[in-house]
């Protein structure tokens, strides 16, 4: 079996651009769908299709080439208002879409892609040759389509020609036959640039001039056409000497570089390491009280937060190429479900660690598939409600300090809390007694408990109790935060916080007997001193009121104390604690803690071979003055822990 060389380079390029107009396509078909009539879109989804169907012609991937051949006659058509995307359409092209990134992967693995699924193939072979089903628009004679009759501007068959030309390649249905436009009298070539530019720009610019032609019997004076210059110069660079080539102008100097991601991880830990270094200079520093040397190190401290930065940049990618995939995924869904929905996409520019970005995408389908199915009601059940029978989903994201806020809303029913309540009591998961207790907060996060769905139907898209279970442990693996926001009737909102990287973490540091633990500063609330003796006992669980909320109280020196001699609590109990407000999840609670240290940003470390597999521990980290802190997993702290008691 013949096998692509991956290393190739021009190989590697052609993935890159190729999968970049992959995911465009993906969001311009949606979109389409909408918009059937929308020229420019038909034009740039048209554009895509030809432009991979060159690249892979390149590279012999044939069985890619005529899917995209195909693609591309068909939104020929479709741009000459001869025919006009429907549902049925639109879910060929879709499919046409998952066969490419199959293709794709094929082609990354080193093997040549296999062919096209024969229904798929046959499905635009349909549409190609069956009847037209859009009636040409009546034309109006104006000076500009009457100079193109006569010959001086280029037809569509002619450009098509251009662009087939620029690829190293005809089409099918081209008139070959037909010779490209007589070149102008002056004879003037035209450098690569310029006829790059034209070929994108002419179909619209002929659009343009057509409207604001005014209508006259009197024809504007002869100019020369730029597509007739375009057309002209074509031909004479198939004939042109090699010699003449290296008197072109020289095209302008690349300016990005491809890096391979390991170095970029590499160099973000040697910033860290930095980062590390720098803490220990200032813990240093200020204990010898000179100005000078004070100077010295406010300057590093500068230097090392610009490169972190710096680096943290070029590790950065933006949340499109995520959302990117939710306009597929709600259109598919909704058209499954027979439900009408918009998806609105905020904030798409918005950065954050690439593996942040990859970590996140899972969990998002999941509540975005969640707000489409659960949240949107039918459109029948909206209009009695009073409501558009549109439904919306918004999804967006925004950068907020040294944390990113993800969030998915829907317009659609709400969550009733007593419902909620009623049935966790159901499933045996709380008794009636805790219900009742249960705010309407802790009542939606019922539904992120293992198990747990509303659904009393099993399908393939929901009701198995899984995916909102497997939302909050992800993204609590990340360090983040969820929180839910709904009304009965008005829709709801869930809220995810996550902090900006993962490399580099911002902490509080305790301290627990004699030994210093750092927490993840995303998850910190609030932090106060605590009068022991104003705490409560509900069902056996030591509780404390922080604005009017009960929250349970932890002790986590009892907790560790069997993992960490060190942690022996001292002679005789304090009267006043310090407690640390900590979101777990969608829970709130308090922590008792000895001493409480300062903010201090860190990087994680694995842990020892002597502490490795120790619950509730995510790394360690070395603190400015040398010491080691532990880095504390609250998620799997509370899982461990918590039913303990104390």
């Amino acid at each position: 079996m013949m096998t692509l060389d991956t290393e190739d380079e021009i190989l590697q390029d052609f993935l890159v651009e190729a999968e970049e107009i992959l995911e465009g396509l993906n969001e311009e078909l949606v979109e389409l769908e909408n918009q059937p009539n929308d020229s420019e879109l038909l034009n740039s989804i048209f554009r895509g299709f030809h432009t991979i169907k060159g690249g892979a012609g390149f590279l012999s991937l044939d069985a890619m080439v005529a899917l995209c051949h195909k693609c591309e006659d068909l939104f020929n058509i479709l741009r000459q208002g001869e025919r006009v995307v429907d549902a049925n359409m639109m879910d060929t092209f879709l499919k046409v879409l998952d066969i490419l990134n199959t293709m794709f992967a094929e082609t990354k693995s080193g093997q040549f892609p296999t062919s096209a699924d024969p229904e798929v193939l046959n499905q635009l072979s349909h549409y190609l040759n069956s009847d037209v089903v859009a009636e040409p628009e009546p034309v109006i004679e104006t000076p500009a389509a009457a100079s193109s009759a006569e010959g001086d501007d280029i037809t569509d068959e002619e450009f098509e020609s251009l662009l087939d030309q620029l690829h190293g390649e005809g089409s099918p249905g081209d008139n070959a036959s037909k010779p490209p436009p007589a070149a102008p009298a002056g004879g003037d070539d035209i450098t690569e640039e310029e006829f790059d530019a034209f070929l994108d720009e002419l179909d619209q610019s002929k659009k343009e001039e057509a409207k604001a032609t005014p209508v006259s019997a009197t024809p504007p004076p002869a100019v020369e056409k730029p597509a007739a210059k375009i057309a002209a110069t074509a031909s004479a660079k198939q004939n042109k000497p090699a010699e003449a080539k290296a008197a072109a102008s020289p095209k302008p100097a690349e300016t990005t570089v491809r890096v391979d991601t390991q170095r970029l991880d590499d160099i973000m830990n040697m910033v860290g390491e930095l980062v590390l270094v720098r803490n220990r200079i200032s813990t240093l520093e200020s204990a010898l009280h000179d100005e000078e040397m004070a100077k010295a190190v406010s300057n590093l401290a500068v230097v090392t937060g610009d490169l972190q930065m710096a680096v943290m940049k070029t590790r950065m990618q933006p949340i499109k190429k995520v959302f990117g995939r939710f306009p597929r995924v709600v259109r598919d869904l909704a058209r499954t479900l027979e439900k009408d929905i918009n998806l609105e996409l905020r904030g798409e520019n918005t950065d954050l660690d690439k593996n942040l970005v990859e970590a996140l995408a899972d969990p998002l389908v999941h509540l975005v598939r969640n707000s489409v199915d659960h949240g949107i009601e039918m459109p029948d059940v909206r209009e009695a409600a009073g409501k558009s029978r549109q439904g919306l989903v918004v999804l967006s994201a925004a950068q907020e300090g040294d944390h990113i806020l993800l969030m998915i809303s829907d317009d659609g029913a709400g969550m009733d809390a007593n419902v909620l309540r009623r049935k966790a009591v159901e499933k045996g998961m709380i008794d009636e007694d805790a219900a009742s207790r249960l705010t309407d907060s802790e009542s939606y996060a019922l539904i992120f408990a293992p198990g747990f769905s509303m659904k009393a139907e099993i399908s393939d898209i929901s009701g198995r109790g899984v995916g909102m279970d497997v939302v909050k442990t992800s993204i609590s693996k990340l360090n983040g935060v969820i929180e839910i926001v709904s009304e009965l009737g008005v829709g709801t909102t869930l809220t995810i916080k996550v902090p900006l990287t993962l490399a580099i973490m911002p902490t509080l540091m305790v301290m627990l007997g004699e030994q210093i633990f750092a927490f993840p500063l995303v998850s910190v609330n609030e932090i106060f001193h605590l009068d022991l003796t104003k705490t409560n006992v509900v069902d056996g669980q030591q509780t404390i009121i922080v604005r009017n909320k009960t929250l349970p109280l932890f002790y986590l020196r009892k907790w560790l104390t069997e993992s960490f001699s060190n942690l022996e609590p001292s002679d005789g109990e304090p009267t006043i604690e310090h407690v640390v407000i900590v979101n777990v999840g969608t829970q709130r609670v308090g922590f008792v803690v000895d001493k409480l240290i300062g903010q201090e940003e860190v990087v994680i470390k694995p842990l020892g071979a002597l502490l490795h597999g120790t619950k509730g521990l995510a790394g360690a980290t070395i603190t400015g003055d040398g010491s080691i802190a532990l880095i504390l997993d609250f998620p799997e702290l509370m899982a461990h822990y918590s039913h303990r008691g104390y």
